[in-house]
């Protein structure tokens, strides 16, 4: 078996595992959320790089959406202030790009949909979330590790 189909087996198993764990663990972690970061790690390249990226930017993009959230709560204001504010966070995601460890814009702006789908307005809701894509990036390395773990095994 190549290198590619023993990963997406892994990634299948693991991913399955998952779901059924957090269902009869009765877990509140999102899994759509997770197979989001899931799609972060490949896309940040992968490897321990691509882990850091795939956790790490996401994260911020989770933290920017409860910053904005906690900041409309503050001044108050319609739909045109929370568009000002939604447009500022999306500003301040771009701009962290400048940080190395934060420059996977992609995977933030990733996290910020994430935070946005599952309604992150308290620290314990962007826990949640961020503890999603922690999962859903550990995953990930762990289907790519998976095939030269297998391979060992054969030897």
């Amino acid at each position: 078996m190549n290198t590619m189909t023993v990963r997406a087996l892994m990634l299948g198993l693991v991913i399955a595992l998952w779901a059924w764990l957090a269902d009869v663990a009765r877990l509140h972690v999102s899994l759509w959320a997770g197979v989001v970061a899931l799609g972060c790690f490949f896309a940040a390249g992968g490897s321990v790089p691509g882990l850091q990226k795939a956790i790490v930017a996401p994260l911020s993009g989770v933290v920017w959406v409860l910053v904005a959230h906690a900041v409309r709560g503050a001044i108050g204001g319609g739909n045109v202030v929370a568009a000002v504010i939604l447009g500022a966070t999306a500003s301040a995601i771009v701009l962290q790009s400048q940080v190395r460890l934060l420059s996977f814009t992609a995977g933030a702006f990733a996290g910020a949909g994430v935070a946005l789908g599952l309604n992150v307005y308290t620290v314990n809701d962007a826990i949640r979330a961020g503890v999603a894509v922690a999962i859903g990036a550990l995953l990930g390395f762990a289907a790519e590790r998976a095939p030269s773990i297998v391979g060992a095994r054969r030897s």
